[in-house]
């Protein structure tokens, strides 16, 4: 439980052991290694710490052992699960570090090399030391941890918040695991291919640090393989919790996303090498358009992208696709086209403004072809990115159904068309005001501008039109295609809307809905405070009738109840709510003697505006949910994002004009 005094005892209980676990190491290092660490200052200042944090330490943890086990339930509170795992990873990370050291030592010692980078310029076999120290007893502690939560799970399954922080660390340390072994593996092609091609290669290893690939590699690849294996059986084995995941859904996402654009980003490099030398420019690098070193990082991360997206597929098959991870991929899917489209834009541009520049000099000199040669690269590389992608999304957002509707309705895409709107208003704005201040500017007796100072401008617009067009269409056919879908799907819809009291509620939600134009049959039954039972048996068969053929039912929470809780509804109004087949959506009303847990006290208002929005919700075909006013904090991180975006839109402004 999250009270002040387990957050006192973990608190403790974390500092003390972790000062102790590095106060050990160093005086072992310090006794071990003496031609290095014979400093007897450093000693008695180890050992005191020794001396007083193992017992401060093991009082406090002994102490949270009796609290888990006198309540079966804090075995798997937020703050004990949090502490262990946090005390995991405090361990296994300097671990990584000082087993790459470790290994990297070892293989050092084989070779008869010179460690480099180690601490105090200790030899082979010294710096074997310095790193086994810590590689044991960093190991036996985490290892103690993870059987204290072992155990735990057998008392009280990990579940909740508590299975958050697992997956967090769990896909930490995938992360960390896979990073080192494709860096590895991207380095060690490199060192491969500079081999069996002959020329020496700029940026590639040398023979003596190909050693420290192959250490990261063996401390990597294990990594990487323990826990994803153990993500996999948590996803393969687990509760629909686990499988409905968007932890995992980000992180795979995101790694396919990182491969794809550093792949994409070094076929960029390796066409632009390809155009240098049809052009036959001359190179600034020995490296400069050497396939090689881009190919290398090229295969890597295709292998990383295949992998991953084959998992993303066996997921969606195993478990389906929840709306979080949904959401995920669209938002994969539209972050790989928004780089393709601006890196593609960038392209076009820059190949445009080339061309210009060129009219008004009298040779297309090297620098121009160095441009033109990057320019055309960005826009090939940049082309199928966003196309693929894209098609991908446009053919989704055109299937007929739920599917088809909810792509055209979703935010990301949204916030993905309305981006470059904007950045091509933006685009055609500050191109309108150059041109206008470069004539002015000439009306007052300046030089004219020249074809290059009208022309770029010109032609930036140009694009930045056709971009804001398109995209404004896209908009458009999205907006007549969910009117059309939702005239044809509500052509029949019926709601009825029940009130007792003095019929504001009624009348207040009445108007909203009829503002939002829905398309719906739109039906209102108010219970007065004289009684129901003052109509006649006519009318109330009309009644019954209404709620037997509507669609969704809208009413206090009241009419449910037997007979109600009031004399104005009668068991018949009652039978006939409850029997309905219509979706039913209860207020959340306050009656005498009734009262309703975790539920705020809202007034009318309150309810007409959550009410409107809620029926719109449902007949979006989304989860019926408490929308909430934006809090002081998010705002002041949306001003803070707004001026950091101009700002950054500034930059290649001022650049492109010259300001």
């Amino acid at each position: 439980m999250l009270t002040p005094r387990n957050m006192y005892i973990y608190l403790v209980s974390a500092i003390s052991l972790q000062a102790f676990t590095w106060a050990i190491i160093s005086l072992l290092r310090n006794l071990l290694i003496p031609n290095v660490f014979s400093d007897t200052t450093a000693t008695a200042f180890q050992t005191a710490i020794i001396l007083i944090s193992l017992p401060v330490y093991l009082v406090h943890w002994l102490w949270a052992q009796r609290l888990a086990n006198r309540d079966i339930e804090e075995r798997n509170a937020v703050l004990r699960v949090s502490y262990l795992f946090g005390m995991q990873a405090g361990f296994l990370a300097p671990f990584i570090a000082s087993a790459f050291g470790l290994i990297n030592s070892l293989l050092f010692k084989i070779t008869g090399h010179t460690p480099k980078g180690c601490y105090f310029g200790l030899n082979s076999s010294d710096a074997i030391i310095f790193y086994l120290i810590p590689t044991l007893i960093l190991i036996l502690m985490w290892y103690y941890h993870l059987r204290i939560l072992e155990q735990d799970a057998k008392v009280e399954p990990v579940q909740g918040t508590s299975s958050t922080i697992r997956r967090l660390y769990v896909y930490g340390f995938c992360s960390i695991g896979l990073a080192m072994t494709t860096m590895a593996v991207i380095n060690l092609l490199r060192w491969f291919m500079a081999q069996i091609g002959g020329d020496n290669l700029v940026g590639v290893i040398s023979s003596t640090g190909i050693t420290s690939e192959i250490a990261r590699l063996i401390v990597g690849l294990p990594l990487w393989v323990v826990f994803w294996q153990w993500a996999q059986r948590l996803f393969i084995e687990g509760n629909e919790e686990e499988r409905e995941s968007g932890l995992r859904k980000f992180y795979l996402y995101a790694i396919v996303f990182i491969a794809a654009l550093t792949a994409v980003t070094s076929a960029t490099f390796i066409l632009e090498g390809i155009f240098r030398r049809v052009l036959d420019i001359p190179t600034l690098g020995v490296s400069e358009g050497d396939i090689r070193i881009p190919i290398s990082i090229i295969f890597t991360m295709a292998i990383v992208w295949a992998y991953h997206f084959q998992v993303i597929k066996s997921d969606i098959k195993l478990a389906g696709e929840a709306q979080i991870q949904a959401g995920l991929r669209r938002l994969y899917i539209y972050l790989i086209a928004a780089i393709g489209l601006s890196a593609f834009l960038v392209g076009i541009s820059g190949i445009l403004s080339v061309l210009i520049r060129s009219i008004d000099q009298t040779t297309f000199g090297t620098g121009l072809q160095q441009q033109l040669a990057w320019f055309t690269a960005v826009t090939i590389a940049g082309l199928p990115v966003w196309y693929l992608p894209w098609r991908q999304a446009q053919k989704t957002a055109a299937n007929t159904g739920s599917e088809g509707t909810s792509e055209s309705r979703s935010m990301i895409r949204k916030i993905y068309l309305y981006f470059f709107l904007f950045v091509a208003t933006m685009t055609v704005l500050s191109s309108v005001v150059y041109i206008t201040f470069r004539l002015i500017n000439m009306l007052l007796g300046e030089d004219p501008p020249t074809l290059s100072d009208l022309g770029q401008p010109i032609a930036y617009s140009m694009i930045a039109a056709g971009v804001w067009y398109y995209h404004w269409s896209v908009l458009r056919t999205d907006r007549q295609r969910i009117v059309l879908e939702q005239v044809e799907k509500l052509e029949d819809y019926s709601i009825v809307l029940v009130d007792v009291g003095d019929k504001y509620f009624s009348q207040k939600v009445m108007e909203g809905l009829k503002r939002e134009n829905l398309g719906v049959s739109l039906i209102s039954i108010d219970f007065g405070i004289e009684g129901e039972k003052t109509r006649i048996s006519e009318e109330q068969k009309e009644i019954i009738d209404q709620l037997n053929q509507a669609d969704l039912i809208i009413s206090p929470w009241e009419i449910v109840k037997a007979g109600g809780t009031s004399s104005e509804i009668s068991n018949e109004i009652t039978r006939a709510v409850v029997n309905s087949s219509a979706i039913k959506l209860l207020l959340p009303t306050r009656s005498e003697r009734w009262e309703w847990v975790g539920v705020e006290k809202w007034d009318s208002e309150y309810f007409v505006r959550h009410t409107i929005n809620a029926v719109k919700q449902f007949l979006k075909g989304e989860d019926v949910k408490l929308i909430k006013p934006l809090g002081a904090g998010a705002i002041l991180v949306i001003i803070i994002g707004i001026i950091l975006l101009l700002n950054l839109l500034a930059i290649p402004a001022t650049y492109l004009f010259g300001f």
